[in-house]
Order: C-alpha cells, then sequence, then structure tokens
C-alpha cells in the first residue's frame, strides 16, 4: 500500500473521473493520499468528498493570499483556526513569487505565511510548504521562530544547499513531475546526495504531470513514474523509491491508516 504524498483529489476538474482516477490508483496500489489544501472553498471539498485514505489538510495557498484582499485573507485564517483539529496538517502555506502572481500582494503573502505558522504551532500541526522562488525568504522566515519544523516542502525544485537548510529545519523533501522532465539539473543533481529517509513521492494531481504522461489531467497512479526517476538517480527499484516515500509520509505526519 503505496502513498502520494500531495495531490488535490477534491479539485473540481475530478469531478466527472474521480471514481475512474480512484480505481486507477488503487490498481496501481496508491492507496494514501495526503491532500493539498489551498482555501475555505477546498477545504470543504474535501470535507464533503474525503474517502478511504484520505488526509484532509487546510491552508491558504499563496495564490489565494495574492488574490484576496486582506479581510477576506483574516476571515479565512479565523476559519481556518477552527478546522485545524480535523486536519493532519496545515498546508499548503508558504511563498511564491512566480511571474503569473502580482509583487504588490506579495507582502501580504508573508503576513499571511508568518500567521499560518504561528497557528501551526498553536495546533501542534505539521507542515506542507509551497515555496516557489522564494527559498531564501522562507528559510529567513522559518528560522525565525528558532524550533524544529515538523512536515515536507512540497514540489521542491532547488539547489542541494536549499533542500539541506530545510532538512536541517527537520522538514522531509517531496518531489514531483519535475524530476521526470528533460533539464532541471539543480533538481536533479541535488535529490540523490540527500537522504532516503526525508525524500517522499508526489503527483501534485491534477497538475504538474510527468514527461511521459498521457491522461488528459495528471492523476496519483503517477507517482509511479516520479518514483522510476528517482529511482535512476539513486540506484533502486520504483517500488522500494515508493516504499521508503510511504513510510517516510506515515512517520512525518504520524498518519493512522484509515
Amino acid at each position: 500500500m503505496y502513498a502520494d504524498a500531495h495531490c488535490h483529489l477534491a479539485d473540481p476538474r475530478f469531478d466527472k473521473l474521480r471514481p475512474e482516477m480512484l480505481e486507477r490508483a488503487q490498481a496501481a496500489q496508491i492507496k494514501i493520499f495526503l491532500q493539498g489544501g489551498v482555501d475555505p472553498a477546498d477545504w470543504r471539498r474535501q470535507d464533503e468528498l474525503a474517502g478511504s485514505g484520505w488526509y484532509r489538510c487546510y491552508g491558504l495557498h499563496p495564490w489565494f493570499v495574492n488574490e484576496a484582499d486582506e479581510q477576506t485573507c483574516d476571515a479565512a485564517l479565523k476559519d481556518l483556526e477552527g478546522r485545524l483539529r480535523d486536519a493532519t496538517a496545515l498546508g499548503e502555506l508558504g511563498l511564491d513569487r512566480g511571474p503569473r502572481l502580482d509583487p504588490m500582494a506579495y507582502p501580504r503573502q508573508i503576513d499571511m505565511f508568518e500567521k499560518q505558522l504561528h497557528l501551526a504551532i498553536r495546533h501542534d500541526k505539521p507542515l506542507v510548504l509551497h515555496v516557489v522562488r522564494a527559498h531564501a525568504q522562507a528559510l529567513t522566515i522559518l528560522a525565525s521562530f528558532k524550533r524544529p519544523w515538523r512536515g515536507i516542502v512540497h514540489g521542491f525544485n532547488a539547489s542541494f544547499e536549499v533542500g539541506s537548510a530545510y532538512l536541517d529545519m527537520g522538514l522531509g523533501l517531496s518531489v514531483g513531475g519535475a524530476l521526470t522532465r528533460p533539464g532541471y539539473k539543480k533538481l536533479k543533481n541535488a535529490i540523490g546526495r540527500f537522504p532516503m529517509e526525508r525524500i517522499l513521492v508526489e503527483s501534485d494531481a491534477p497538475d504538474m504531470a510527468p514527461a511521459t504522461y498521457g491522461r488528459c489531467f495528471n492523476e496519483p497512479e503517477s507517482v509511479w513514474l516520479v518514483a522510476s526517476a528517482l529511482g535512476k538517480l539513486t540506484n533502486q527499484a520504483a517500488e522500494s523509491v515508493l516504499a521508503q516515500s510511504s513510510d517516510n509520509l506515515r512517520r512525518i505526519f504520524a498518519l493512522e491508516l484509515q
């Protein structure tokens, strides 16, 4: 029984094909799914749709924070605190300086990131971090709390030095479809140097499909392609990579298997 360390099974794009998607995952022995939470509407969908092996995560994604105004963010943060008791982890939270986002809203991202970290401490929840082109600032903020952290950096795609800094803080690194694509030399040169006890594999379904994946939306079954790519870099079979990743996920998030 293997795990997808990060996916969005409640995404509306799956509404018409969710049963078939889950059947394909089950056939591929992918039966544990750690969700990524993005906004209050997503949290509600997770609650309504959650099935066997689904582990719910609630958080304010940087994209939501970037698009919402301050009043909406504050209301969502209050809602988040009320829901955290039922969540496996707080996430996705983090920082994103990608070109699609308005740089004028970046200070609000920082503010919401820090406030969510305080919530995670108050409620003793691990983190699911989303960090794009903002690792230096994310690491500085995490370090400012002067404590170890528990959780993962999802969709990790950075250097060995950046990854090592996250590991030093107690976090794991979750890798996805980028590992299967041409290029990404910095990631590929780094990932095999980290201890496998701290590495996880994810689909990020329905986005971030591996290079050779042919369905219209990415699905959890594709973690086999990610595991195969990681196995080639570390001289392991895909089965061994997935087994280690699944054990890592259970340990990091203290999962009680459903």
